[in-house]
Order: structure tokens, then C-alpha cells, then sequence
């Protein structure tokens, strides 16, 4: 978390067929959003592999210069989730993510085996939906 806070912390893992959630609120009192990076390791029938899924959020504290954004993306497991992912997610163009500005469009990404549906509502209390699909 770069800007903000955490009101809910993100589980530490996300079973297959399960439903998580997670909260980020601005700091009160300062003229910033609520942004950041998290990561998941990636697993694959149980069996841990070398990758791991990060999803980069942008809920700015002034619409009039700033829009939410929304990026996932696989990254090898060895990548630190770290202030210098969150700006290679929010201001790069790469392969192993995809980035969207959020105004109710969606996120299909595919990096074989995995498919990521995501999506991200452009509201200043901004709803983030993730789905992970093992396609093997």
C-alpha cells in the first residue's frame, strides 16, 4: 500500500472455488488516494509453481487530474511486491500485465494456464472483482 490504508487485510491465500475480500480506504486528514500493489502466489492442483498474480489499484483522491486504474498480471514468483511494481503496473506497458482505466471495463487476461477476469468500478469507494481460472 503506497497511499491509504488496509480496513481489511487480504486473506494470506485464496482456495480454488472460493470467494475473498479485502478493503482499502484513503488516509483521513491528506489530500491523497488509496493505491497499491498485492500478489499472490500461484498454484497449480496444489503444487506450488513459479509464478504469482498481481493486481495494481489506483483510487485517487482528485478526479479532476486522476481516474482509477487497474492492472493484473502474472509475474514470475520471484518479482517483489514492492513500490517498483506498482509503478511498472501503473505506468508501463508490458506483457505480463494489463492495465485498464476504470469506468466499469474489464480485464481478460490469458497466460497459459491461467485466465484472469477482472474488473474495477470508477466510484471513489472503487469495488475491485478478480476471477482466476486454471485453463489446464
Amino acid at each position: 500500500m503506497y497511499s491509504g490504508h488496509n480496513t481489511q487485510p487480504p486473506p494470506p491465500t485464496v482456495d480454488v472455488n472460493t470467494m475473498a475480500a479485502c478493503a482499502f480506504s484513503k488516509n483521513t486528514g491528506v489530500a491523497s488516494g488509496a493505491v497499491g500493489v498485492l500478489t499472490y502466489d500461484l498454484e497449480q492442483e496444489k503444487r506450488c509453481t513459479d509464478k504469482m498474480m498481481a493486481i495494481m489499484f489506483s483510487v485517487p483522491f482528485d478526479y479532476n487530474i486522476f481516474d482509477n486504474w487497474l492492472a493484473v498480471g502474472i509475474f514470475d514468483n520471484n518479482q517483489q511486491c514492492d513500490k517498483e511494481l506498482y509503478n511498472l503496473m501503473y505506468d508501463k506497458n508490458e506483457t505480463t500485465f494489463k492495465r485498464v482505466k476504470a469506468a466499469g471495463s474489464s480485464i481478460l487476461a490469458k497466460w497459459e494456464p491461467v485466465e484472469i477476469r477482472a474488473t474495477m468500478s470508477s466510484a471513489r469507494s472503487a469495488i475491485v472483482e478478480v476471477e482466476i481460472y486454471d485453463m489446464s
